[in-house]
């Protein structure tokens, strides 16, 4: 069965107003469910479990935007200029990837600018999966980007979330590959029992309607791990 896309939610006119929405699109989801679920408590449960949330994370610049626009583009779907497409998040993003069957799963992106950051933890509950995207053609901010990662592990609403690092923008001269990103990031002492780390390289082409199969990969990963929740 196909991908689709099934829900868009763009906030672009500053954090703040990124996280009010946020706050607000959970107590409307929350009223939804008890709206429609109302003397039927054990089908409640059932269908709050068929929705897993992936929390996409990264610095300004990382490609956030265009990976998470491709891994849930439907396959065969024309490409939109990248112009209009892959504008960089300043609030959040959220879209639905489902394969026909269950679970969905929603994708959270958050922006990566250092105003916004602040903000991240705003938005750790729930999450199911951590996907934090590396721009490995960038050397200047890897202490930045290993300081972020360790603020992320320490956060108790994310323990044992289940994480997925993307060295990023592979096709760049320079770029490091997964392995080299996991030894700058230390990602190895990261203990298994506390967090499954897992290490994939990507990159994307904006500008033709082919997915690169790292990307394929990617949305793989993220609808098998989210089915053995």
């Amino acid at each position: 069965m196909g991908f689709k896309l099934k829900a868009l939610v763009v906030v672009s006119s500053g954090l703040v107003l990124g996280v009010c929405t946020y706050a607000a699109y959970r107590t409307w989801k929350k009223r939804q469910n008890s709206a429609d679920d109302e003397g039927f408590e054990d089908v409640s449960k059932l269908e709050e479990s068929l929705e897993k949330k992936v929390l996409v994370l990264g610095l300004e610049g990382s490609g956030k935007s265009t990976l998470v626009s491709q891994i849930v583009k439907e396959v065969g779907q024309k490409s939109i200029a990248s112009n209009t497409l892959y504008k960089p998040t300043e609030g959040f993003n959220v879209t639905s990837l489902s394969d026909g069957g269950s679970p969905t799963v929603n994708i959270w992106e958050i922006g990566g600018k250092e105003s916004v950051r602040r903000y991240w933890p705003k938005f750790f509950q729930d999450t199911d999966i951590l996907v934090f995207v590396v721009d490995a053609s960038n050397n200047s901010n890897q202490s930045v980007v290993v300081s972020e990662i360790k603020s992320l592990l320490g956060d108790a609403r994310l323990a044992s979330v289940p994480i997925l690092v993307l060295a990023n923008k592979q096709d760049m001269v320079g770029a490091l590959n997964a392995e080299q990103i996991s030894n700058v990031l230390d990602l190895k002492s990261i203990p298994s029992r506390s967090h499954q780390v897992k290490v994939l390289e990507t990159q994307t082409r904006p500008e033709t309607n082919e997915i690169h199969q790292t990307v394929l990969e990617v949305r793989k990963v993220l609808l098998k791990l989210s089915s053995h929740m």
